[in-house]
């Protein structure tokens, strides 16, 4: 086995932790219009509907994200030596059952990921899927033509 070399290994994690956000953005973007069509169809509203609500549903999402990654306080703001410690005892990193759920698909079931600490925290996650909501329902009106 060759000796690794740093600038490798860093790629891998920054792989991992890049393939790790967006299979979570990607589920959250496929449920979020999943329940849209359903809701859409449900009303009435069908497709057009549908693309409304995810249009709302992104902003939302979006709001949420923000809300949820804004400091809480001026320590949380700094080098990340200094993020996440209380004291002598690491925060732990909050985990969602959303996010054990995400962590069951392909190809994250697959691979091993790094550290919590070195990952995206789950309302990062959240942010880049609610972009892709946002894109989902840009798509539809261009792409697709619904009006």
């Amino acid at each position: 086995m060759p000796p690794s070399d740093g600038f490798g290994d860093r790629l891998r994690v920054f792989g991992r932790v890049g393939l790790d956000a967006m299979t979570y953005a990607i589920a959250v973007a496929a449920l979020t219009g999943i329940g849209a069509l359903i809701i859409g169809v449900a009303t009435g509203g069908g497709v057009v509907r549908a693309k409304a609500l995810l249009f709302v549903a992104g902003w939302l999402l979006l709001a949420y994200a923000t809300v949820r990654l804004w400091p809480t306080s001026p320590d949380d703001v700094g080098p990340p030596s200094n993020r996440g410690v209380a004291g002598a005892i690491p925060v732990a990193h909050d985990s969602t059952r959303f996010q054990s759920l995400v962590r069951s698909l392909p190809p994250l079931r697959w691979i091993q990921l790094p550290p919590p600490e070195k990952r995206l925290t789950p309302p990062g996650k959240l942010l880049l899927g609610s972009l892709l909501v946002l894109l989902l329902s840009f798509l539809m009106e261009t792409a697709f033509g619904v009006g």
